[in-house]
């Protein structure tokens, strides 16, 4: 009987987690293929729903978690300079007691990709990894990594 409380509740909890509030897409690939060895910029864009927000990328003593992008090893892609970030609004959050820096609505972020010079020709998926931690004004959501994908054309 316990263990059934215990699933019964369990199942309570998880159908009243909110869904994930933030959609992550890759835009702006190349029209044209990109040769080995070249650099672009790809377009990271974050939408959050209405009422919540996420943080900006600079990470702050005893502050919120920021949000943090990356290119997974293993791919004939690289970040070729820092990435850009949008303007963050700059707010006093009395959960941390400090001055934080969010994200409402949109973020996007400039991704300056620079391609393998021994990358092979064709189509090729590049990845990017985003770590962020979702909140509204009662809840923050446990922090999350996505995985985001898109097709860039390789010439040779």
């Amino acid at each position: 009987m316990k263990k059934l409380m215990v699933a019964a509740v369990l199942a309570i909890a998880m159908s009243a987690a909110p869904p994930d509030p933030v959609a992550w897409k890759l835009e702006e690939a190349p029209a044209m293929p990109v040769k080995p060895g070249a650099r672009f910029n790809l377009k990271l864009v974050a939408k959050i729903q209405e009422g919540w927000h996420m943080y900006s990328l600079k990470p702050m003593a005893e502050g919120p978690i920021p949000t943090r992008i990356w290119l997974p090893e293993g791919q004939p892609f690289q970040l070729a300079a820092p990435i850009q970030a949008a303007e963050p609004q700059t707010l006093q959050d009395p959960s941390f007691n400090m001055e934080v820096e969010l994200y409402e609505g949109e973020a996007t972020f400039t991704l300056p990709v620079r391609i393998a010079a021994s990358a092979s020709g064709g189509s090729q998926t590049l990845v990017a990894n985003a770590s962020y931690q979702s909140c509204n004004n009662k809840i923050c959501l446990p922090p999350k990594t996505v995985k985001v994908e898109i097709p860039i054309a390789v010439g040779k």
